[in-house]
């Protein structure tokens, strides 16, 4: 068979390759850092004052509440978060970041800095800009088909 047409490419396609590499390169300056994964949940809850549920969180990054559980049961396991009770609503359980992951924050933030300034190598605040408007403009477009991810790779809701 002879396609007439060239093979139309998913944009995701470029979008998994740099991540891919992205993840590879923050890996190599984190490796210190007794944590494989959820280093940006780290910072976002330090960044809302640790004032964050698990609801909070499911709704930040847009996946479902098992998934936070388990992101959650992963952080405190390895001594980076506890849960606290609110004194409000006891159903409520605030994610509060230990003395371990304080210490690890600015790592973090460093790394996260040093891939960001690898990434925009060469690259103009100009074109940093219309980047940052296309991927917003991408994610609207998506927008239509919006749903909650379920990060189960065995089975997937998406």
């Amino acid at each position: 068979m002879t396609l007439t047409k060239p093979v139309e490419h998913p944009f995701i396609h470029h979008l998994v390759m740099i991540t891919k590499k992205y993840l590879s390169n923050f890996a190599d300056l984190t490796a210190e850092i007794p944590l494989e994964r959820y280093h940006y949940a780290l910072l976002y809850i330090y960044e809302q004052k640790e004032r964050l549920t698990q609801q909070d969180l499911a709704e930040y990054f847009r996946v479902d509440k098992s998934f936070v559980v388990n992101m959650i049961d992963y952080l405190q396991k390895s001594g980076f978060v506890y849960r606290e009770t609110s004194a409000e609503d006891r159903r409520k359980h605030f994610i509060k970041l230990t003395d371990k992951a304080l210490e690890y924050i600015p790592k973090i933030n460093a790394a996260y800095k040093e891939s960001n300034d690898l990434g925009f190598t060469n690259i103009s605040e100009s074109d940093k800009k219309t980047f940052f408007a296309v991927i917003q403009q991408l994610a609207s477009n998506l927008n239509n088909s919006e749903h909650i991810v379920t990060l189960d790779y065995k089975k997937s809701k998406v």
